[in-house]
């Protein structure tokens, strides 16, 4: 038994690895390779760039998102190709180089490489959930959340343009400030919240294992959504499950103390519900801001996530293998509130998911795109394990 290399273009890898049976369809595991830059290099405990092994953990900017499951992966792989091991179905396993940026070469190309080839897949597993410790208070069992459809990715840029001058002879309001009222605005009021079909199912299915009266809660939404719903928007990361947000980036103005600019502009990065659209957005926008000297221009909006089965064999494979790995947690589907390659994907399979097999707490989660980003040793383990155990599991 062994894997084959498919050129995919310089900086991607695809693997496949040949299954006995040629009648069953193929499986995808996929990671990203590239990771996202560390500007506050000197506040870190160890060098970002140095994969140091210290107290535990592997320390450094992309432990986590995402070479621990790219390395995981490739571990479990080669050991159990040492074994002599030959999986039942046919599997890929690809690493793209642009997930964070959102790029064209990565799995962009390899998707559009495999569509052309007419391959379908029976599932894909993406990173995305963990097995999360103190995710829902009142609820002790860690919980895996499976994520099933991802947010949309929107950006719309917010311009204001006035006459400029010297800073001794101002016509105020100036375009920044004209600008940040606007800002304000948009941020100190959220867009209406919303269950979507991923959460719903997230809340039946927990439902079913947490204790009265969460339980209650979650099994009877027709009586307690608002309830439910309001308590969600009092946590940041529950919250983002139920409603679009916005959030204002790259504002841009002035580069000189004594210059009022004539131009000021932001970006609002939006995160849709899959059923919502940028265009959605941009009224809800209009009519915050209330200001005819704000253009808003829909800058980049990604495709829409539809979200995928969980009736089937494909989502109780995982669940199972989740359980024989973590046996303590329950899975349940979930929103995931950030994009993915897997939304690439979603073309080949109706059953694409995402998942990182590793327990943390939202403490160690922060650490993703932040400081002394790291990932236990004892994670690593475990992620390796569940890999080979999937590919047992699917014999």
């Amino acid at each position: 038994s062994r894997m084959e290399m498919i050129d995919c273009g310089p900086d991607n890898l695809l693997y496949r690895w040949k299954g006995s049976d040629t009648e069953a369809l193929p499986a995808l595991l996929l990671a990203h390779q590239d990771v996202v830059p560390a500007s506050d290099a000197t506040q870190w405990r160890f060098p970002p760039f140095a994969s140091t092994v210290a107290e535990g953990y592997v320390w450094g900017r992309g432990s986590f998102d995402a070479k621990g499951q790219l390395i995981a992966i490739c571990e479990s792989a080669e050991a159990l190709l040492a074994q002599g091991f030959t999986p039942r179905r046919t599997w890929y396993i690809a690493f793209g180089c642009d997930e964070e940026t959102r790029g064209t070469e990565g799995a962009a190309r390899i998707s559009a490489h495999l569509e052309r080839q007419g391959i379908r897949f029976s599932f894909v597993l993406d990173e995305g959930g963990v097995v999360a410790d103190r995710f829902i208070a009142g609820i002790d069992r860690p919980i895996a959340v499976v994520g099933i459809a991802e947010k949309g990715d929107a950006h719309i840029r917010l311009t204001c343009t006035k006459g400029g001058g010297h800073s001794s002879t101002p016509d105020n309001p100036a375009a920044p400030a004209i600008l940040g009222r606007a800002m304000w605005r948009l941020e100190s009021k959220r867009p209406r919240p919303r269950m979507t079909r991923p959460v719903r199912l997230m809340l039946h299915t927990l439902g079913r294992h947490v204790p009265f009266p969460i339980a209650f809660l979650f099994l009877n939404l027709w009586l307690t959504k608002p309830l439910v719903q309001y308590a969600f928007s009092r946590n940041p990361t529950l919250g983002a499950l139920v409603r679009s947000t916005c959030t204002v980036t790259m504002a841009q103005g002035s580069e000189a103390p004594n210059v009022v600019p004539t131009m000021a502009s932001a970006v609002a990065n939006i995160r849709l519900l899959p059923d919502e659209g940028a265009e959605d957005m941009l009224g809800w926008m209009r009519k915050r801001i209330g200001d005819n000297r704000i253009v808003l221009t829909i800058e980049h909006n990604s495709r829409r996530s539809k979200p995928s089965r969980i009736d089937g064999p494909e989502f109780g494979l995982l669940s199972g293998t989740i359980t024989r790995v973590f046996p303590d947690a329950i899975t349940v589907p979930y929103l995931m509130t950030g994009g993915t390659d897997a939304l690439w994907y979603e073309p080949l399979s109706d059953c694409v998911f995402r998942f990182t097999p590793v327990r943390m707490d939202n403490g160690e989660l922060k650490r993703m795109h932040g400081t002394d980003e790291r990932l236990s040793l004892e994670n690593l383990e475990k992620a390796m394990r569940f890999y080979m155990a999937l590919l047992h599991e699917d014999q």
